[in-house]
């Protein structure tokens, strides 16, 4: 039976982030998930949407002990430390392990803004205290503590120098009703920025096809600045679906900018006009590249419009909200 061999870290009912507890070690049974291991246990590991896209159950482990299949999503810096998923990690050896310490090992950042963009979608911007890598359109975990973090995506610009993100709120969410407590200046941890989703200078000459839902926007209109900044002169049409009755939370500033860039086209529409929108999607030409932006049925529901219309899969180019609240 492989052991699990856990630095010292606290256990469920610890109220202090960080605080040590000695080494302490269990036996799993063979290819038990080490996720589901650590938390029949006790310890409050974060984790939001168990396929590893999230990335919020990162674990340190022994480089030699530590599984491919739990490193692979994961950036070759954070690789060659260790770190893995724990919902990917089947443990099939002994594995000597640390949790993830956001004091330590995030990158700190301030509270710098709070909005309501809309009555439930709150504008978050922060002030990280480093310089952060990212592109636009990528996500990254936002952690109030060692056992609250959430992911989301990134809704400003590198050059903005702040970062921003368009968190809708839950009412009972965990980490909505935690984040509506926050103050201006209070600090948050940043994890490392990741994910596909983002502008790629080989586009240049590509028809872009943007399709969100909701807060789906967030990336995709981060995606279309950047790319208009970059000279972007192909056409780059956007589609939004609001909640019935609710107006596309960024309208203003969406106009504003198609009126500056007459490349990008705007279709904000109620989420009740989905399916017949649907049957009206047109390309610009067979190069077109479609981004696709929000919860995952919503993504599913529009891949056979898409292939209607005469784009093959490998032209979809998708980033699907998986989350706890």
């Amino acid at each position: 039976m492989p052991k699990i061999y856990l630095a010292g870290t606290p256990v469920a009912g610890t109220p202090v982030a960080g605080t040590p507890l000695g080494d302490q070690e269990f036996v799993v049974q063979p290819d038990s998930n080490l996720l589901d291991a650590l938390l029949e246990h006790g310890h409050k590991v974060p984790w939001s949407c168990r396929s590893g896209h999230c990335q919020s159950c990162l674990v340190q482990a022994r480089p030699d002990e530590a599984p491919s299949a739990a490193r692979s999503l994961l950036s070759p810096e954070q690789q060659s430390k260790g770190w893995l998923l724990a919902c990917q990690c089947l443990v099939q050896q002994d594995m000597h392990i640390s949790l993830h310490d956001p004091t330590t090992d995030g990158l700190p950042a301030r509270i710098s803004e709070m909005r309501y963009l809309a009555d439930d979608i709150l504008l978050l911007r922060l002030a990280p205290e480093r310089p952060l890598r990212f592109r636009a359109g990528q996500h990254l975990v936002l952690w109030l503590d060692a056992s609250l973090a959430r992911p989301y995506s990134i809704a400003s610009l590198p050059a903005d120098g702040e970062l921003a993100f368009h968190l809708r709120l839950h009412a009972q969410g965990a980490f909505s009703n935690a984040i509506r407590q926050c103050q201006l200046g209070d600090r948050l941890y940043l994890g490392s920025a990741a994910g596909h989703f983002h502008y790629d200078p080989a586009w240049q000459d590509t028809p872009l096809l943007m399709l969100g839902s909701g807060t789906g926007l967030a990336p995709l209109q981060a995606i279309a600045r950047d790319a208009l900044l970059a000279g972007h002169e192909a056409p780059i049409t956007v589609w939004h679906w609001s909640r019935a009755d609710t107006p596309c939370y960024l309208t203003q500033p969406l106009l504003k900018l198609a009126d500056q860039y007459p490349q990008l086209r705007l279709h904000l529409r109620s989420r009740a006009e989905l399916p017949s929108d649907l049957t009206q999607l047109r390309l610009a030409s067979r190069k077109t590249l479609a981004l696709l932006c929000g919860p995952p049925a919503f993504i599913e529901q529009l891949r056979k419009p898409l292939f209607m219309a005469g784009l093959p899969g490998r032209q979809i180019l998708d980033e699907a909200f998986i989350s706890r609240q």
